[in-house]
């Protein structure tokens, strides 16, 4: 696990890490190591892995967040006034963008699309930041997880467990996230962070 001074590092938005390619501190070169892992994923059999590498469009987000699901996963729920609700069970993976880590957990994720233009014009998600019982996996998706852990494992990524990312920290600062109060922060927080 990390030091508190790894975690301050972290928080302050520095590289740490040994491995190739943090070891360099080049982001180029980690953000496209982030790209081989995505393609490699996307190579999984009846996999399905859409990936928001624009910080969600505002802000900074310490991590790339893949969102990897099984064609048979996305179900229609609702037909009306020509539109589609679609809803779509599965993984969340968050890959530090400052450390060779990753977090992964369940997701349903929803959107409408206009049947005529096939347009998304409305959704919704959530986020593996926002609660303590976020890193958790159903039984369905045993087959997928133990894929995409073999994917992390072969790009150098340790898979981060629960109990220790939803430990508070031991030390006071001040994270940039939207999901917590200072005072409440997790380690999690200090590694995963999104600043809207």
């Amino acid at each position: 696990m990390f030091s508190n001074e790894q975690l301050q590092n972290l928080i302050e938005g520095k590289i740490i890490g040994s491995k190739f390619p943090y070891d360099t501190k080049n982001e180029q070169e980690i953000e496209a190591h982030i790209r081989r892992l995505y393609y490699r994923i996307n190579r999984i059999p009846n996999l399905v892995c859409e990936v928001e590498w624009d910080h969600f469009g505002s802000g900074y987000a310490s991590f790339v967040e893949f969102f990897c699901y099984q064609k048979e996963d996305a179900v229609i729920v609702e037909e009306k006034y020509g539109r589609r609700e679609i809803k779509t069970e599965g993984i969340i993976i968050d890959i530090c963008r400052l450390a060779p880590v990753a977090i992964m957990g369940q997701d349903d994720r929803y959107k409408t699309i206009r049947i005529e233009t096939n347009e998304i014009v409305g959704g919704a998600h959530g986020s593996l930041l926002g609660g303590t019982n976020q890193l958790k996996l159903s039984k369905k998706f045993r087959t997928i997880e133990e894929k995409l852990k073999q994917a992390l494992n072969e790009f150098d990524y340790e898979l981060l467990e629960a109990e220790k990312m939803n430990q508070p920290l031991s030390f006071k600062t001040k994270i940039p996230t939207i999901y917590r109060e200072p005072g409440e922060y997790s380690i999690m927080d200090a590694i995963f962070y999104w600043e809207d």
